[in-house]
């Protein structure tokens, strides 16, 4: 008797604490909402916002920090190409408005990231790379190459820079 009233109480306990993660997971927007409210915002209003989610992200546990991630990259696989292609147009857009120093910080902060990963990691991100770009078109590729050139500062293949080649006399 005793253990069937302990596992009604468990189930009882079970169903409170799935009906709240039920309603707290109903009441956080979706990125897409976020992204639309974001965009109404002032810059002013928007850093706050971005400060205070990062002081919020900094707070997580690990694991809340990989279930959080875990949940923004099935969101991004449930877009539409033309909504991953639009948020990829705004993040290229926020990137070009900032200033030299801001650019190095963000490159410094990746290069952070990059070298916190575990070598285990950072072979499944290079598989993810390769990947997406076997999957690419012709056109795709070489657009690929000409970004990745522009933002690495890099030259393009099979051009050569006028200032190296040897003054005619």
């Amino acid at each position: 008797m005793n253990i069937i009233l302990k596992t009604i109480a468990a189930g009882i306990i079970a169903s409170f604490s799935l009906n709240a993660m039920a309603a707290d997971a109903a009441t956080k927007p979706s990125m897409q909402e976020h992204m639309e409210r974001m965009k109404a915002m002032t810059p002013e209003e928007r850093a706050a916002e971005r400060e205070k989610m990062r002081d919020a992200v900094k707070n997580m546990s690990p694991e809340e920090r990989a279930k959080r991630h875990e949940q923004m990259r099935k969101e991004w696989d449930s877009m539409t190409p033309e909504q991953r292609e639009e948020r990829r147009k705004e993040m290229h857009d926020r990137f070009e408005k900032m200033t030299p120093e801001e650019r190095g910080q963000m490159r410094e902060k990746m290069k952070g990231h990059w070298d916190s990963m575990t070598p285990e990691q950072r072979e499944e991100r290079r598989k993810e790379m390769h990947d997406r770009f076997e999957k690419m078109t012709p056109e795709e590729r070489q657009q690929f190459k000409r970004d990745m050139g522009k933002s690495c500062d890099m030259p393009s293949a099979g051009k050569t820079d006028a200032t190296k080649q040897p003054a005619k006399k």
